[in-house]
């Protein structure tokens, strides 16, 4: 599994994740000493910024608290409290301090979100300064940022768009076999919509149910419609040339957290490619058959108004181009600036295929790095992307006249920033003559060493971690697939480890593998699936190891062979460093 990125990290201690995804990174976090200074390092953060109302909190009270809470994240830090047992007795005070205030928080994310009494007047103050946008004083607790939903869980963009009035209360529920579906809140602007909501039984227990029936294969029926106020159904532009998914509702981002908020996500550059063309008001209709066993109906349509956030965007236009060594020209086109975030238009010319790609950052006039951006293939710690909107990145090109369009999404920035555009690397497929045979009978005596340019692969035997973190109990070693029915059936195949230290000019990611061809002594082609568990920068180089699993290598072939054509190869020869925001 590769390590936890800081958006991970953060939604971890939020409690945004699902619970399957949760205990995942902490079966993941129990074995990486990596993610675990890493999240004790954020959490050090918010405990230096709470410490004042922290310590105003009494031993017995934070006792209470602390022994109310489930172990996360608190027990992560306790096993890395243990095994650093030589610590100086300062470390051993400050992961105490960090385990007390993450502790606090929790309990108050916990009481605020559950709706539950508040055990005391004064704490309930403290309550409110957990999410406040200051610190709070010894003196006077501070008013909270939101009591909202979103309020407290959405991203940067969201919380902001709350702050500014942007939230909408619908709360509309159904009941139907004691199941009842609510929408509480809703954010909307041009850029994408995100609802809160949530599922419960007839004690008002949170359901996990709906979001995962939502995205079963084969799912052909669509569980949320966009609409206009007229009734009709809008159907999303085909921006990507691969066309439409398979299933309609992947394109719907979900998320749960553990209080048992349901949150819905999607962008709305596909159904709208010009903004100006999005109505006043729009309709989510859900449409709900089944939650998980049990059958029924559950319809709600909630009325999105447009008009105020659609007032408060505005686009500002670039049109500046440049052509890189490699004969790319790429033209920016427009900024929009809207509620919950920026939007930047790209476009790239077609003089080179789809796979071509490139990474760039926006600089203030002090050089100050507001936002980056990688190609969304590099993964975990290779990947650089700033103050990027995670959910929105998958959003597809568009093909245009000449060439493809990319829209780029990222927190909120000050319009009336002096920003300038840098471009970074630029990525490019070129040929290569790659070949590397594996006797799988000698693999198990030592491992085959191969190149290709600057690139290093090893492969050898496969040895299963005893402590490997698993997706999914009973498959360790990955190797499983997900049927419609929910249930998991084994994939059968052959194991062997790799090892890939990719060169200075290759593009510092896993992209090796996709341009494989695997075939065994016979001439048989076989089918290769890759899982990744570590993926890093080291010394500026990007590296790589985990597993390959061979399919259907039964019986055992003698050997392998891996040929490939292509590469992707990294350009950094490119200057272009322009201005495209003038602070005005």
């Amino acid at each position: 599994m590769n390590c936890l990125s800081p958006q991970e990290l953060e939604a971890y201690l939020d409690d945004r994740l699902a619970q399957t995804d949760r205990q995942k990174w902490e079966q993941h976090l129990d074995h990486c000493p990596r993610c675990q200074q890493q999240l004790e390092a954020y959490i050090d953060c918010l405990a230096q910024a709470n410490e004042p109302w922290a310590e105003t909190i009494s031993a017995d009270l934070e006792q209470k608290v602390i022994q109310s809470l489930s172990p996360h994240p608190v027990s992560i830090l306790s096993r890395t409290a243990d095994a650093r047992a030589a610590t100086p007795a300062r470390q051993k005070k400050r992961s105490m301090t960090v385990m007390k205030n993450v502790s606090i928080a929790a309990a108050a994310l916990a009481l605020v979100v559950s709706g539950g009494m508040l055990v005391s007047p004064t704490f309930s103050s403290y309550v409110n300064a957990a999410f406040a946008s200051k610190p709070l004083n010894n003196q006077a607790p501070a008013l909270a940022v939101s009591k909202t939903i979103l309020g407290q869980f959405g991203d940067d963009g969201i919380r902001q768009a709350v702050q500014n009035g942007f939230t909408q209360f619908p709360q509309a529920k159904v009941t139907d076999q004691g199941i009842t579906f609510a929408v509480q809140e809703v954010i909307a602007d041009p850029l994408r919509i995100q609802l809160a909501a949530s599922i419960t039984d007839q004690a008002g227990k949170p359901l996990e149910v709906f979001w995962q029936d939502m995205y079963q294969q084969g799912a052909k029926k669509p569980v949320v419609t966009l609409k206009d106020k007229q009734g009709n159904i809008l159907q999303p532009a085909d921006l990507a040339e691969a066309g439409r998914w398979e299933n309609p509702n992947d394109e719907w981002k979900s998320q749960r957290n553990m209080a048992g908020q349901l949150f819905l996500e999607r962008e709305l550059k596909t159904y709208f490619p010009d903004a100006s063309k999005i109505p006043d008001e729009l309709v989510v209709e859900f449409s709900i058959q089944q939650m998980d066993e049990t059958k029924g109906n559950w319809k709600l349509s909630i009325p999105v108004n447009m008009q105020k956030a659609k007032a408060a965007t505005r686009s500002q236009a670039i049109h500046k181009s440049y052509t890189t060594p490699q004969g790319i020209t790429f033209t920016l086109q427009e900024m929009t600036f809207a509620p919950t975030g920026v939007e930047l238009v790209i476009d790239r010319s077609a003089n080179t295929d789809k796979s071509a790609s490139y990474s760039y950052e926006l600089v203030d006039d002090r050089g100050t790095v507001i936002a980056a951006r990688d190609p969304q293939m590099f993964t975990a710690r290779v990947n650089k992307s700033q103050n990027d909107i995670r959910s929105m990145s998958d959003v597809p090109f568009q093909s245009i006249e000449g060439g493809y369009r990319n829209f780029h999404y990222f927190q909120p920035i000050d319009p009336k920033t002096k920003l300038s555009f840098k471009l970074g690397s630029v990525y490019t497929e070129e040929p290569t003559d790659f070949r590397v045979k594996i006797d799988l009978g000698q693999l198990e005596q030592q491992p085959v060493l191969a190149a290709d340019h600057e690139d290093r692969f090893t492969f050898k035997k496969f040895v299963k971690a005893p402590d490997r973190a698993v997706d999914v109990k009973g498959y360790d070693d990955g190797a499983y697939k997900v049927n419609p029915d929910g249930t998991t059936t084994k994939i059968e195949g052959h194991h062997i480890a790799y090892d890939i230290t990719l060169g200075k000019n290759t593009a510092p990611l896993l992209t090796a593998p996709a341009y494989w061809t695997i075939t065994d002594e016979t001439g048989k082609e076989h089918d290769t699936d890759f899982y990744t568990d570590k993926s890093e920068l080291v010394n500026g180089l990007a590296h790589f190891a985990g597993t390959m699993l061979v399919k259907d290598s039964e019986p055992l072939p003698k050997e392998l062979i891996i040929t490939s054509t292509k590469r992707m190869v990294k350009h950094d020869d490119a200057e272009w460093q322009v201005r495209i925001l003038n602070g005005k």
